[in-house]
């Protein structure tokens, strides 16, 4: 007999998630889009238990697509003739490296760069018309990032992946969260080469309106775009921007997957429509990496000398201005004495908060690991552990 699969996490715990209406990915969707995911995978859904869940997102649907009119009524012609600037910077790095404290970091720029804010991502449809009184929605968002309590407000620089995955429904990587049992579906659009070119044709031309939205508030400054699924996509973006740029982040692998489970089992739950085991999500977090690294590794090379700067989460964690001097000074860029002050200032400003202490790894999970991983270990000089 077959033991049956644990589920995440307490079903008192799953409990309180299931009906709160933070955080959740698809609450900037609209009514269109909404349907088209409920007609795609409504087969996956578990109704009964998600269904004041279901309600919240379609009542936000409807509000998204009224507010969506009026703000293209106002913007869209704006929108359609801003000049996107060539070069944009992209961070990436798998998810828990360090690519949020990097963002934070470099968006204090704000006179070379614009970025994404939580605002943009999490309600793309109409941001530019609800900015004014985005207080009223503050109510979608914790105050503090679940895995790890740092600060959230709708103005923190945010991945800009959330906003191409509700505009696309679902027609990203990012998909797979309310859908976790469905993972590997969603895993095709991680690096979009085993997609259909209708797939592909989708993905880009969502993620370039809202390339061009960013690009109209930007006022032609360079756009800073962060999202760890961008690492798998290094040679569609080049496609895109020829002239881009790249940060790319690494950590200790082992951290990188305590980490990640951690978030795992801490934030997705907020988004479920259909409830994973612990295995799924160890399953994810495995793959991910997996699928993450080998296109990178493979994708590193074709990106032209002076546009590729590789740091590591110690350094940063070590002396962050230092390392932010790096970075300006490997992809030439000036400026870094007019924002060294609120470098020094932020970096001092989150010198005692403390990261998660996980416990001793699981033998299983390291054996994986150091199977699975393997690559990364070779690229970046980690230990392996036996």
């Amino acid at each position: 007999k077959k033991k049956k699969k644990k589920t995440v996490m307490s079903k008192t715990a799953l409990d309180t998630k299931r009906f709160s209406t933070q955080n959740n990915v698809l609450s900037g969707i609209t009514f269109v889009a909404w349907m088209r995911v409920l007609w795609r995978y409504w087969r996956w859904i578990e109704w009964r238990t998600y269904w004041f869940r279901l309600l919240f997102i379609t009542f936000m649907s409807a509000l998204n697509s009224l507010l969506k009119v009026v703000n293209d009524f106002i913007y869209s012609r704006a929108v359609a003739k801003t000049v996107v600037n060539q070069q944009p910077v992209f961070i990436i790095g798998n998810p828990r490296t360090g690519t949020t404290l990097l963002h934070n970091l470099l968006s204090l720029d704000e006179n070379q760069f614009a970025h994404a804010t939580t605002l943009a991502a999490g309600f793309p449809a109409a941001f530019l018309l609800v900015e004014p009184i985005q207080h009223l929605l503050s109510g979608v968002i914790s105050d503090k990032r679940p895995m790890d309590n740092m600060p959230l407000s709708l103005q923190s620089p945010q991945e800009d992946e959330l906003a191409t995955n509700q505009l696309s429904s679902c027609t990203s990587q990012y998909g797979c969260l309310p859908f976790m049992t469905h993972q590997k579906h969603f895993m095709k659009y991680l690096t979009m080469t085993e997609a259909t070119e209708a797939e592909k044709k989708t993905y880009v031309d969502t993620f370039m309106e809202v390339v061009r939205k960013l690009a109209y508030k930007a006022q032609g400054r360079r756009l800073l775009l962060k999202s760890p699924s961008h690492t798998a996509k290094v040679n569609l973006l080049m496609e895109l921007f020829p002239d881009a740029q790249f940060i790319f982040i690494h950590r200790n692998p082992y951290k990188v997957f305590q980490s990640m489970l951690h978030m795992a089992e801490t934030t997705y739950c907020y988004s479920y429509l259909s409830t994973p085991t612990r295995d799924d999500l160890v399953e994810y977090s495995l793959s991910l990496y997996e699928n993450t690294y080998d296109a990178y590794l493979n994708a590193r090379e074709n990106i032209p000398t002076g546009n590729l700067v590789e740091v590591s989460f110690d350094d940063l964690q070590e002396n962050k201005v230092k390392c932010i001097k790096h970075i300006y000074t490997s992809l030439g860029w000036d400026g870094f004495d007019a924002v060294e002050d609120a470098l020094v200032q932020h970096a001092s400003s989150i010198r005692t908060y403390k990261k998660n202490e996980f416990q001793l790894l699981h033998p299983d999970h390291r054996d994986a690991i150091n199977k699975r991983w393997t690559r990364s270990f070779e690229a970046f000089k980690y230990d392996v552990q036996v």
